[in-house]
Order: C-alpha cells, then structure tokens, then sequence
C-alpha cells in the first residue's frame, strides 16, 4: 500500500530529527563484492554495518 503524503512528511521529519548516515569509502570492486555476499546471505549492507557497529560498542 502506497504511503500517503501526510505519511511520507512524518516519515521524512522523523529520519531528519533523529537519523544520520555514518559511511566509509572503500574501492568500487570490494563494495560490488559486499553486497553480492550480502544478497547471498539474504541480508543487507546496512545491517551487516549495524550488528558490527552493535558488536563494536558492547566491548
């Protein structure tokens, strides 16, 4: 079901107040090969990303 106009406002306000996008650079070809793996997993780069930065904080 498509999201309504008012919905896609919220949703956009939301992200802008309490989201940020943490990135790295890396070489074209090993990003290709990330996330081939992580289709082949069933999973996203994101998520990889997140549970390893999760990981990363506990020590």
């Amino acid at each position: 079901m498509a999201l309504t106009e008012a919905q896609k406002r919220a949703n956009n306000k939301y992200i802008a107040e309490h989201m940020t996008v943490l990135g790295c650079k890396v070489r074209k070809e090993y990003a290709d090969k990330v996330r081939e793996k992580a289709k082949e997993e069933g999973t996203s780069v994101n998520s990889i990303l997140k549970r390893v930065l999760d990981e990363f904080l506990e020590k």
